[in-house]
């Protein structure tokens, strides 16, 4: 196993061909909670039942109507635009259902080709928390925002987050924060603590920070890639890919 250090955040694993199984949870979860990104490469293609015995190690597994396992392709009748080659805004998972998974798992079927685009972007929010002014800080833990979307597919309805909070685990400050989605199944904001005529450019200067290339990683997908990600910690959306692109990943959400 050769291990290298990701820029700006991360940890890079190639296990030269080694199953889902010969990784130590134990090893995951430090490796996690130390980089907030893992990613393994040239693993042995899990199936489901390895993908699902691997989760339960590390936690429970959140079920959803259609399993445990959300199949992310394109669909050509999508009522959602995660089942589209557009742009994800950043988010975090679970807060509509109201239980947040500390572990995101995802498994690259298929990347598409070379230079289709499709970059998954992560946002380690703690280094973006620790390089705010006291002002900004201070202002901002008064912030809360109400996130509203219809029951389309697996999740909607509304939810009231504070802005700045704290990870469950680790105690460290961190920032909640969805962008709002103008496209498919839109998901609109109700900001409080911010004068209304100052939100469009809190919402450009979210933007701007979350992107920020001190503090977000864009891993570009290779076939087979798995990456552990902590939805405490980490904010994370997707760039937009080619209409065709074969692109699929398969996602597990850990508690």
């Amino acid at each position: 196993m050769k291990t290298q250090v990701v820029d700006p955040f991360g940890l890079e694993l190639t296990l030269a061909g080694n199953a889902l199984s010969s990784v130590s949870i134990e090893d995951v979860r430090a490796w996690v909670a130390e980089h907030h990104v893992v990613v393994l490469r040239d693993v042995e293609p899990p199936n489901d039942d390895e993908i699902l015995s691997f989760g339960r190690g590390l936690g429970e597994i959140l079920e959803w109507q259609f399993g445990a396992i959300n199949e992310l392709r394109t669909d050509p009748n999508a009522k959602n635009y995660l089942y589209t080659h557009r742009e994800v805004p950043f988010h975090w998972d679970g807060a509509f259902v109201g239980r947040i998974p500390q572990f995101i798992f995802f498994h690259c079927a298929d990347a598409g080709p070379a230079g289709s685009g499709g970059a998954t972007l992560f946002c380690d929010t703690i280094g973006l928390v620790s390089q705010l002014d006291e002002a900004t800080l201070k202002r901002w833990r008064k912030v809360s925002i109400t996130y509203q979307t219809e029951k389309i597919v697996h999740y909607g309805g509304e939810f009231t987050a504070s802005l700045i909070d704290e990870h469950p685990i680790t105690k460290q400050t961190v920032l909640r924060f969805a962008e709002p989605v103008e496209d498919l199944n839109p998901v609109r904001l109700t900001v409080e603590g911010i004068p209304e005529d100052e939100q469009p450019q809190f919402l450009v200067q979210m933007a701007e920070l979350l992107r920020d290339t001190s503090v977000c990683y864009a891993h570009a997908w290779r076939k087979n890639d798995i990456v552990l990600a902590d939805n405490f910690a980490l904010l994370h959306g997707r760039r937009e890919f080619s209409l065709t692109a074969a692109r699929h990943l398969r996602r597990l959400n850990v508690l």
